[in-house]
């Protein structure tokens, strides 16, 4: 049987299977035997059956021939619970969409009862409030320095500051828009496998032409975890500290890898050697760009290692990982590789669909707008399923039910936070007022305010969201932006999507047919008169944006784009922000300075910050503003 492909292997035992069941069929007919022999004859025979069917239906799948039997059924019956208890979680969700306000009552009430009679819960009197009204009346609007001491308390091994029970885990946030700050939860690893259920179930609603039995390429990183005095790990939250699901090409070891490029590879590594593959997650668009473009200089040795069964040398594994995962290779697969060799040589246009012709779906989010190109470039006919929208914080927030290239919409999961919103005219106040989820305008925009199980009241996040529709009684939203990534030298307070399309227009009138790839902005008041990018003679203050280009084959030279050229950035941004156009009319901010930046320099960035930050390969996002001057002049040094 070791000798046999899987594909055999399926198709005897359910030949097997069947002819015991006929058998045992033909001895529960037998009048010798006695009545309980032939009763047992004839369930013995129904298990046969089954289980002839169970093999034939795997075999109809197609699963990938290098799996073993017991594997992939084990794959098969995770996968498909997966999708069950998914599909159970989106039914509950369905009905709670109908009576949004019947289930964020119910919630609060929940919050407020079981972490009453804590030490925080006695302070802000949170058991005497008996509804929503009285809730935002009685207790202010907070970030997270309110609750700074009272996390430090419970790491240090208090009991009963924050909540009843026992914090697990200490989710470290990514520092994007600031300082890391470590957002307590209990049963983290619990929310975060309902929620890959959920979007499991999404994935094959919305596709449903895709194959349970077919593996995914999930990129992860594994962060550097540690513990706090009370026993809790301090993570990202989504740290996976037990890798539980069977339907990953990358087997259990590959998990372990703190090195984003060698954990690229290796995910790359076992995803092409699996024909079949019908999806792939990441986090974010802008890792699947830079592992395309790491494959573009990988695949050579990536086939080697298909081909022979061995992990290159060059890469810097432990012993323990290195041994696991060459096992896993089982001694190559030179057919396989021999079907890879011929692609890649023909070069990387379209790749993804040539490399993986069953692949149907990549989950992900798009927090650049860089789909259209990654489609057009890598992955024609390929559907993108959002990843929904979520946090440290608030840990799930909404949910995409709908295809997103059709419709790029999300619906609040009404029992993961309690909900509360700020009208975007308001933002700016301290304590302004909000209105509840049932209490949306279609066409407005408003940041969100959470309350959740594990100790945050009335939470300002800082995200800004469109209210688009409805669904059944529940508001869909788009998400916009975060308020930290606003531009603001004066009050401008231009935000991340205006500046993108303002860059965007400006590069599109530059000579050289040139395209924008990556961007960072930063004021020029973070910058110290150490700086290199510092001017003394000029006393407006202005921004400072770093364009790295996708330049045509052959020419990778910025020559032709004059200060004329880059001074197009200025009169965009003046179109589309009066007051800004204002206060450059009235000479209170001078014009941008644009650099460009050597190909590849925001790939440099990311690895700079991964090696001197806390941020995890998981959670990277691009900095789009700039908020320490030691990422200013690391950028200052790619310049071309």
């Amino acid at each position: 049987m070791a000798l046999l492909n899987l594909q055999t292997k399926l198709s005897l035992l359910s030949t097997i299977c069947l002819v015991t069941a006929l058998q045992l069929a033909q001895a529960a007919g037998v009048a010798e035997y006695g009545g309980i022999a032939r009763v047992s004859f004839g369930l013995l025979a129904i298990v046969a059956t089954c289980l002839s069917l169970l093999f034939l239906s795997l075999l109809a799948l197609d699963p990938a021939p290098n799996d073993g039997v017991k594997s992939t059924l084990r794959h098969f019956l995770s996968a498909t619970a997966a999708f069950l208890r998914g599909k159970t979680a989106l039914s509950r969700l369905q009905k709670h969409w109908k009576n949004p306000r019947r289930a964020q009552d119910r919630l609060l009430r929940q919050i407020l009862r079981e972490n009453g009679d804590t030490e925080y819960g006695r302070r802000y009197r949170l058991r005497d409030i008996k509804d929503r009204d009285e809730f935002r009346a009685r207790h202010p609007l907070t970030t997270y320095e309110h609750y700074r001491p009272f996390v430090e308390r419970e790491m240090n091994g208090e009991r009963n500051v924050m909540t009843r029970k026992f914090q697990s885990s200490y989710a470290r946030t990514s520092g994007t828009t600031g300082h890391s700050k470590l957002i307590p939860r209990t049963n983290r690893l619990g929310r975060l496998e309902s929620y890959l259920d959920i979007l499991y179930a999404i994935v094959y609603m919305t596709n449903p032409d895709m194959g349970i039995i077919q593996k995914q390429l999930y990129h992860y990183v594994a962060p550097v975890v540690s513990r706090s005095k009370n026993g809790g790990y301090v993570e990202s939250a989504l740290t996976l500290r037990d890798i539980r699901r069977l339907y990953h090409a990358t087997p259990p070891a590959g998990f372990g890898i703190h090195s984003y490029e060698v954990a690229n590879y290796i995910h790359l590594l076992f995803a092409l050697r699996d024909r079949n593959l019908d999806s792939i997650c990441v986090l974010f668009l802008s890792t699947l760009e830079s592992m395309m473009k790491q494959l573009s200089n990988w695949w050579e040795d990536i086939v080697h290692d298909i081909e022979f069964g061995t992990i290159s040398e060059g890469l810097d594994l432990p012993d323990d990982i290195r041994s696991a995962l060459t096992a896993e290779l089982r001694g190559g697969d030179r057919q396989r590789a021999l079907e890879l060799r011929q692609q890649f040589v023909a070069g990387l246009d379209n790749i993804l669909p040539r490399v993986w012709p069953k692949l149907r779906v990549i989950l992900s989010s798009d927090n650049t707008g860089i789909w259209p190109k990654l489609r057009e470039k890598y992955s024609r006919g390929i559907t993108l399923v959002s990843g929904g929208y979520g946090c440290s914080e608030g840990f799930i927030i909404g949910i995409p039910i709908w295809d997103w290239e059709e419709r790029p919409e999300m619906l609040f999961h009404p029992t993961s936070n309690f909900f509360e919103f700020i009208r975007l005219q308001k933002t700016h106040e301290s304590q302004p007022e909000t209105m509840f989820l049932d209490e949306l305008e279609i066409g407005q925009e408003y940041e969100v305010v959470i309350t959740q199980d594990c100790g945050l009241y009335r939470y300002r996040l800082g995200d800004i969201i469109r209210v688009t529709g409805f669904h059944d009684n529940c508001p869909s939203f788009r998400f916009l932006y975060r308020l930290g990534l606003m531009l603001n030298l004066r009050y401008e307070k231009i935000d991340q999507g205006v500046a993108l399309q303002a860059l965007q227009a400006a590069v599109d009138r530059w000579p050289g047919r040139v395209k924008l790839t990556e961007f960072a902005a930063a004021e020029s008041t973070l910058l110290s008169e150490t700086c290199t990018a510092f001017e003394k003679d000029e006393i407006m203050p202005y921004y400072l944006l770093f364009v790295e280009l996708e330049f045509p084959s052959g020419n990778e030279s910025c020559e032709e784009i004059t200060q004329e050229h880059k001074a197009l950035l200025d009169q965009e941004l003046r179109d589309r922000n009066s007051d800004y156009e204002r206060l450059r009319r009235e000479g209170a901010i001078a014009p941008p300075r644009v650099h460009i930046v050597k190909p590849g320099a925001f790939e440099a960035l990311k690895g700079h910050i991964l090696a001197n930050t806390s941020t995890t390969a998981n959670q990277y996002k691009v900095p789009r503003k700039l908020r320490s001057e030691n990422l200013v002049e690391f950028l200052l040094q790619q310049v071309m």
